[in-house]
């Protein structure tokens, strides 16, 4: 398992207005259109998101945008740590 540092560019400052999520939470838009461009740079690899920030990254819409982008959503690192461990038996 590891992480990485994502830059912020101009393509993803542009994805932030293509889509219609977060209209008044603007730091939350630019999260998830990091994380989603980062995911689209590794499509062949397990791609995970914890946040414990359930009113916003909970919600269907952004499930279903994570989940589109290959991304399992976790908002416990309860589950996490369980889904973890299922992954290495």
């Amino acid at each position: 398992m590891k992480s990485e540092m994502i830059t912020l560019s101009t393509g993803i400052f542009q994805g932030t207005l293509n889509r219609a999520i977060f209209e008044k939470h603007i730091i939350d838009r630019v999260i998830l259109e990091c994380i989603i461009f980062h995911a689209g740079l590794h499509p062949n690899e397990t791609k995970i998101f914890l946040s414990a920030n359930s009113k916003e990254f909970g919600r269907r819409e952004v499930i279903e945008v994570l989940r589109d982008s290959g991304i399992q959503y976790f908002n416990k690192t309860q589950n996490f740590l369980g889904w973890l461990q299922s992954q290495s038996n």
